[in-house]
């Protein structure tokens, strides 16, 4: 017989707010400063086969789709000053003259080597009430696309936000049913 999942004191729900991210751009962690992380999701393609006066589908090539991120912009470490600075961590240079212009370009190695591993954690309790890591999304060959760094407005109080979209190559889920302590 299956358990009733809203009666038993045994079984619980992952939360949204439960959650901790591993962000290094230029080897400063931001793991404190994240807001909100999407959680990775793909895409299967689809082929089109007609024959005669029928149409099949058949699935085609599997995409992962860009994770978006939202940060709260600190002021020490600076999450704007780490954001810009990966720029030049991945080979972009003002072009102040010809040289400057075109000594270096960017590569997907210096891109991901900047941006160093990306850790989605996903938390709960054990049995003792610790918090424990209970799942982990590993973006593989991740690199930042785009940054946002928000915008400034006398009539808030609000904090400043930077939003940040990631591309990867796969993602990786390790499921840990007992969970593992934060580091």
């Amino acid at each position: 017989m299956a358990q009733n999942f809203w009666s038993s004191k045994d079984l619980e729900p992952k939360r949204q707010f439960r959650f901790i991210v591993s962000l290094q751009p230029g080897g400063t962690e931001l793991r404190f400063a994240c807001k909100t992380a999407d959680r990775p999701s793909y895409t299967v393609g689809e082929q089109e086969h007609r024959f005669f006066n029928h149409t099949f589908y058949y699935p085609g090539r599997m995409n992962w789709n860009t994770v978006g991120m939202t940060l709260v912009d600190a002021i020490t470490p600076g999450s704007t000053e780490v954001l810009y600075d990966y720029l030049s961590d991945i080979g972009i240079q003002q072009p102040r003259d010809f040289t400057s212009a075109t000594s270096t370009t960017i590569t997907k190695q210096s891109a991901v080597n900047s941006l160093g591993d990306v850790k989605i954690r996903e938390l709960g309790t054990n049995d003792k009430g610790d918090t424990v890591i209970i799942g982990e999304w590993a973006l593989v060959n991740a690199f930042i696309t785009e940054v946002n760094f928000g915008s400034h407005s006398y009539d808030a109080d609000e904090m400043v936000e930077i939003s940040l979209t990631l591309r990867y190559d796969w993602a990786e889920y390790d499921a840990i049913p007992t969970g593992r302590k934060l580091a």
